[in-house]
């Protein structure tokens, strides 16, 4: 007997499949850089830099972004990476720089439904350019030092800040950023607001301390909280700081390398290594999250280390 079939529906709910969600670039860059407003001011201003540059790039060559999903990696490729690399001939750490950030757009993007998938990690940066590091020479910071006329309030400031940017390594940011309040004479440290909102100690010493007493007492009270200010009694900006130790290097004859607050941080780390200062406290100091800065210092400065070593080897010099 043939088996009847059942007389009734079964009725399976329809599952709503989500409308797939476009965005153009030019809102999805908007969108980001409101999703990176945790992050330094710095590193956020560079984010947009680099996401401006993208859509500079496409409209030189006609392309406008109202869908990102075509985005893809083999697009990217051609119309942006080597775009910049053949047709505008830019520097290859700029263009990785620039691909960093769009690495993070595509990040941004999955998480918000806009891509199917993260594909970040399939669009490889270049070959990065072998960095060279500039640094003073002795000579150089002992000239650059002897241009500030310290008999004046203006001078004592600047010849302060430059020493201290030799003494710690810090950021010209950080160096703005200075408060009265991080300042720490006894304890011998001076309380540094760095990238991301991250704080640490960075160490002076008795020389650095009583030149830092000095300019304090001629700072005498002021209307902001700001360490270094100007003679209007406003805090010192960073422009303003980067232009002033421009003018002494120009007024020091100094040439044959750059004369920026930078520099200054460079060759810190120099003599640090030089003097035997090990990496990983010279890490904490310059407040550098990874090692692979540090470790590019030592590799730069591996000559150096080794003419040094010459000089003070136990082996060589001590024993017969």
């Amino acid at each position: 007997m043939a088996k009847r079939r059942k007389n009734t529906v079964d009725f399976v709910e329809e599952v709503a499949v989500p409308e797939e969600r476009v965005i153009s670039l030019a809102d999805a860059k908007v969108q980001f850089l409101r999703d990176i407003r945790g992050l330094a001011k710095q590193t956020q201003r560079w984010h947009k830099e680099n996401l401006n540059a993208l859509e500079k790039v496409l409209g030189m060559q006609g392309v406008t972004i109202e869908d990102c999903r075509k985005l893809t990696v083999p697009f990217l490729k051609e119309h942006f990476v080597f775009y910049m690399l053949d047709e505008l001939g830019l520097k290859v750490n700029t263009i990785n720089g620039r691909i960093r950030s769009v690495r993070g757009l595509i990040q941004f993007l999955h998480r918000e439904s806009y891509l199917p998938r993260d594909y970040s990690a399939d669009l490889p940066v270049l070959k990065a350019e072998k960095v060279i590091i500039q640094t003073f020479s002795e000579d150089e910071i002992s000239r650059l030092l002897r241009q500030p006329d310290q008999t004046t309030f203006t001078g004592l400031r600047d010849y302060t800040m430059m020493l201290l940017l030799l003494e710690t390594g810090i950021r010209i940011s950080e160096l703005v950023g200075i408060q009265l309040s991080d300042v720490h004479i006894r304890d011998g440290n001076i309380l540094v607001h760095g990238k991301g909102s991250k704080q640490r100690l960075v160490p002076i010493q008795s020389k650095m301390r009583q030149v830092l007493q000095k300019y304090m007492r001629e700072r005498g009270n002021a209307l902001t909280d700001a360490l270094f200010v100007t003679i209007d009694e406003e805090p010192i900006a960073i422009g303003t700081t980067q232009k002033l130790i421009k003018q002494y290097g120009e007024q020091a004859r100094i040439t044959n390398v750059r004369v920026s607050p930078h520099t200054f941080r460079h060759t810190m780390a120099k003599y640090y290594i030089l003097a035997g200062g090990d990496i990983f406290s010279l890490q904490r100091i310059l407040g550098h999250s990874s090692m692979e800065t540090v470790r590019i210092y030592v590799e730069m400065f591996s000559h150096d280390v080794n003419l040094q070593h010459s000089k003070y080897s136990f082996v060589e010099h001590r024993l017969s």
